[in-house]
């Protein structure tokens, strides 16, 4: 990536620190460290002011980095595509354990109203559904540690494209509430098919 090199060369070109730009930006000196140290990657927001403070344009501060990113974006949709198909299929497998046990595993347990069947099921959905957790965390983990919402933002921006929606801006600037509803929905939604289900299953005996 050459924008950290070009943001350090412009502050210097204008004798500012990186104090003055952040101030100038409104951001925190910690944050102009990290995108001249290529830690992280400015989003369009700032690049539109740090073009308009070193006078120069947004082609000029990105140059050469919108290919590799394109590149990058390219290469781990296919990685996270494949964690998420994953992620899919073994909370599917999942729903179908805890539907088939209890349909044929009806003993007596010793929580009323619920048969050995009915508690292997949960069992079954909990270990299927641990590993899909930990994919999904994978898939969040490399879009932060990629930058990949910053830029696929940028990329849009710079092919004249509408920008992504504002919820992946959300899941940029908080990814621990991202993560947690995310957490909640997935395990709510699977929790809630696998009891229509077995109340389907159960009615058909």
């Amino acid at each position: 990536m050459k924008l950290p090199e070009h943001l350090k060369a412009n502050r210097e070109r204008l004798g500012l620190s990186q104090e003055d730009v952040a101030h100038a930006i409104f951001v925190s000196r910690q944050t102009m460290s990290s995108w001249e140290n290529g830690k992280t990657y400015p989003d369009v927001q700032s690049l539109l002011l740090l073009s308009q403070l070193f006078g120069v344009s947004i082609d000029e501060l990105v140059k050469g980095d919108v290919v590799s990113m394109k590149n990058m974006i390219n290469k781990d949709a296919m990685v996270m595509e494949r964690m998420a198909v994953g992620s899919v299929v073994l909370i599917l497998m999942g729903i179908a354990c805890m539907v088939g046990l209890n349909a044929i595993w009806q003993d007596p347990s010793p929580i009323p109203f619920m048969s050995t069947g009915s508690l292997a099921g949960i069992a079954a959905m909990v270990a299927f559904w641990i590993p899909s957790l930990v994919l999904s965390v994978r898939i969040e983990r490399i879009k932060k540690s990629h930058n990949l919402v910053t830029y696929r933002e940028i990329s849009a921006f710079m092919d004249g494209e509408d920008m992504p929606e504002d919820g992946e801006a959300l899941s940029r600037r908080n990814p621990w509430i991202s993560n947690l509803t995310k957490l909640i929905c997935g395990a709510g939604i699977g929790l809630i098919i696998a009891f229509v289900l077995t109340l389907i299953v159960n009615a058909l005996r």
